[in-house]
């Protein structure tokens, strides 16, 4: 018989797969555990409760899907975008926007049908919004009531191929609003079927006497007669028959981009049904102008680019990230399009661009985490970074979920980022479980934990992350679906900030609850406002100390005592379970041999109760209270608390440790004292 006291300092390898749990020689395994829920992993060591979620509003329909887009015009104006069947509604400062007494919202042309293929970027107040069915829009914020959409108009381009046919086309004039255009033949217009109603909109490009004049389609008249408004003049002498044409490459007859990104102070669009490989990007300056040379067919270092990917097949581009070199996700791995040096800007004649790993994206666009792009891989179970690596002289894309598998199983449909106070990646699931990863990846803390929410049948559908309004940290917005009082519900809510008693918080403002609400005021024993959890059993907090369970009824709750202050929402619990401890005995390693646990301790701060056991069902109670401490209020508690375990030995050992008050519980170690069988 041996005695051993491991200890377990960190959990900075979070929750891995069941696959390691025999890797006993992995240094991450002293570090990991086999299920954290609820618990967020510290980059320094330790795990604690997350925060609970606070209720908003409801969505404008709960029967529909709905999904939010960050919009961060500053600091101090970051906006919430809810975007559900043709309409947007908006949020700031942690409450909606309203108008009057109803919530503000202007009309959207965007469908529930459209918002997954919805694609976003913004220049300071303008939200760009590509769809591959609609022409990109802009929805413009002036004030924090008005919005409005627009389309965005391109000048001069994007272009299509050159003519190599010999159909001619000849302008009915060198400029006016109305001038008509008529084509010799079908052949090289549109696969041969000649100009198409679609064509609506579209714009032609003609070349005469070494110069370029450009119109736009406004009506069909027949397959080979368009009318035009000319936007930059023919020259002289254009009138006449020329095989020298182009058309614009963006209609309702090739496709509209499907995402877009400012990089280099031009607006680049990628991906149409046309070409799904192919980047257009605006003049240098002027985000309207995609013209490839000015009227005198000069190639200038500010013209507008247009980059076809030439690879062994058609890699369709699905998302474009402005790193310190434009980045694209493709369905066939990264690319990076640079000029060369980071010293150069891109002009049409320095582009290139490399493909770096054949670890192939989905549609969803990435995040920027520190100096590392973090990505959604092809099959929608892992996600990676596209990383510099100094070793391979190029870019990596590591697995994040390698360790950690299993916690993605459902697939990820987004992400979002958190980076103060901890820097944390959000990934969302199809089957609306949320996931977060702790990402230091300069310490080496890449910990992988999940979080449930409380409520019936409980579903996120949606995520998005903007800073607060005072600065200090990020907040994570959902969109959360629930079954309330027999019918679904989908509401907004966000991660209210982490409890810290170095920045003055106390039991009395703690917010451990599900789509909560907080009161405080004079004393009071009926607290309304509680419509939205109408029917539900609620967790209630009072002055700081737990007071048992109520029922909404009416909107409201009665008290059993008084409160100045109060959170009140759904329960939810959160839970670690350790791996088995391994230990060197004389006689070699600790696994699969006869152990007797005599007692376990484990090291928190700021932390009110603890349950531990060696299985669910037979957890005990580590009571913080002590006979100094009043009732009706409580003493968080900061140290080491030991109890002694009920425990047949075994050869397996896990340890459980819960907590489910609406209090704070951080746990930073975990210590053993075990005696080991030699058989």
């Amino acid at each position: 018989m041996a005695k051993v006291t491991p200890i377990q300092t960190n959990f900075t390898g979070g929750e891995i797969s069941p696959r390691l749990r025999g890797r006993v020689d992995l240094t991450k395994y002293t570090s990991s555990l086999a299920h954290c829920e609820n618990f967020i992993v510290f980059p320094h060591g330790g795990v604690t409760k997350r925060s609970g979620t606070r209720f908003v509003a409801e969505v404008k329909d709960s029967s529909k899907y709905t999904r939010i887009i960050p919009f961060i015009f500053s600091t101090v104006q970051a906006y919430i975008l809810e975007f559900g069947n043709n309409y947007v509604r908006f949020y700031r400062n942690e409450g909606q926007i309203q108008s009057g007494a109803a919530a503000y919202e202007i009309v959207s042309p965007y469908s529930t049908a459209d918002l997954d293929k919805l694609d976003f970027t913004q220049s300071a107040d303008i939200l760009f919004i590509c769809h591959p069915d609609y022409q990109t829009r802009k929805l413009s914020r002036t004030g924090h009531t008005a919005w409005s959409f627009s389309e965005f108009e391109a000048i001069d381009g994007p272009w299509g191929a050159i003519n190599v046919e010999t159909t001619t086309l000849t302008p009915s004039a060198t400029t006016g609003a109305a001038i008509t255009i008529t084509a010799n033949a079908l052949t090289g217009i549109n696969n041969n079927q000649g100009f198409l109603a679609t064509d609506v909109g579209r714009h032609i490009r003609i070349l005469s006497g070494g110069k370029w004049g450009s119109a736009k389609i406004t009506n069909r008249v027949s397959s080979t007669v368009v009318t035009c408004g000319v936007f930059t003049d023919f020259p002289f002498g254009a009138t006449t028959a020329t095989d020298n044409w182009r058309l614009g490459i963006w209609s309702n007859t090739t496709g509209w981009p499907t995402t877009a990104t400012f990089y280099q102070q031009r607006l680049f669009f990628a991906n149409n049904l046309a070409s799904p490989n192919t980047v257009w990007a605006s003049e240098s300056g002027n985000f309207t102008t995609f013209s490839p040379t000015n009227s005198e067919a000069e190639v200038l270092d500010d013209s507008g680019l247009d980059l076809t990917l030439a690879t062994d097949q058609v890699n369709a581009i699905r998302w474009m990230y402005g790193a310190k070199q434009l980045q694209l996700g493709t369905s066939d791995g990264p690319f990076v399009i640079s000029s060369g040096s980071d010293n150069l800007a891109l002009t049409p004649s320095n582009l290139t661009s490399n493909r770096e790993t054949t670890d192939g994206t989905t549609t969803k666009k990435p995040i920027g985490a520190s100096r590392a792009t973090i990505f959604i891989d092809r099959t929608r179970t892992k996600i990676r970074e596209l990383a510099y690596n100094l070793e391979v002289d190029g870019y990596a894309t590591p697995d994040l979920t390698l360790i950690a598998e299993h916690i993605t199983t459902g697939n990820i449909k987004e992400l979002a980022y958190t980076r103060s106070p901890d820097s944390l990646i959000w990934a969302l699931l199809d089957t609306g479980q949320l996931r977060c990863l702790t990402y230091e990846r300069a310490q080496d803390v890449v910990a992988w934990h999940r979080h449930t929410l409380g409520g019936t049948d409980s579903k996120v559908k949606s995520i998005a992350a903007v800073p607060s309004f005072d600065e200090l940290q990020e907040i994570l917005y959902m969109v959360v679906e629930r079954t309330i009082n027999g019918a679904t519900k989908q509401y907004i809510e966000y991660l209210e900030k982490a409890f810290d008693t170095a920045k003055g918080d106390t039991p009395a403002t703690a917010f451990f609850v599900d789509s909560g609400l907080s009161y405080s005021g004079t004393a009071a024993t009926v607290i309304s406002g509680l419509g939205h959890l109408e029917g539900q059993t609620v967790r209630v907090l009072v002055n700081g100390a737990n007071h048992p369970d109520k029922v909404v009824s009416s909107g409201a709750i009665t008290l059993d005592r008084p409160a100045t202050s109060a959170s009140i929402g759904l329960k939810y619990t959160a839970l670690i379970r350790t791996l088995d401890p391994e230990v060197q005995t004389e006689s070699g390693p600790s696994q699969g041999k006869t152990r007797r646990v005599e007692r376990v301790t484990a090291r928190v701060v700021d932390t009110y109760n603890l349950e531990i056991g060696v299985n669910l069902e037979k957890m005990q109670t580590v009571f913080f209270r002590t006979p100094s401490v009043p009732m009706g209020s409580l003493v968080l508690f900061t140290g080491d608390k030991r109890l002694l375990l009920e425990f047949t030995p075994d050869r397996e050992f896990d340890l459980y440790m819960r907590h489910d008050d609406p209090l704070p519980c951080t746990i930073l170690a975990v210590m053993y004292a075990l005696v080991v069988s030699e058989r």
